[in-house]
């Protein structure tokens, strides 16, 4: 972390150095040397740039009428009873 403050202090110095030149404040010589520091700065800055990881989560949100209707289909294809289905749709109902 600390080669990336560096790259931000040379990008900083190197960039009023040109536009110093711009202004007549500095040398063009100088200038030069200016848009060298920067140019070695925005590198430093890239290559020492730790990699950002953008996480997302998904939330699956469903409503107590989806979750019933799910039930339903599972009671209609015989994967639950209709003794299992009442007592599911029970506690569905319940909980809001």
């Amino acid at each position: 972390m600390r080669a990336y403050k560096i790259s931000w202090v040379l990008w900083i110095i190197g960039t009023i150095l040109v536009v110093g030149s711009w202004v007549g404040l500095v040398p063009a010589g100088l200038a030069w040397f200016g848009f060298g520091m920067s140019l070695v700065g925005c590198v430093m800055g890239l290559v020492c740039r730790k990699p950002v990881r953008c996480e997302r989560q998904v939330v699956a949100v469903y409503s107590t009428a989806d979750e019933i209707a799910k039930l339903d289909l599972l009671r209609r294809e015989g994967v639950l009873s209709e003794e299992e289905f009442r007592r599911e749709k029970a506690e569905l109902l319940a909980r809001r």
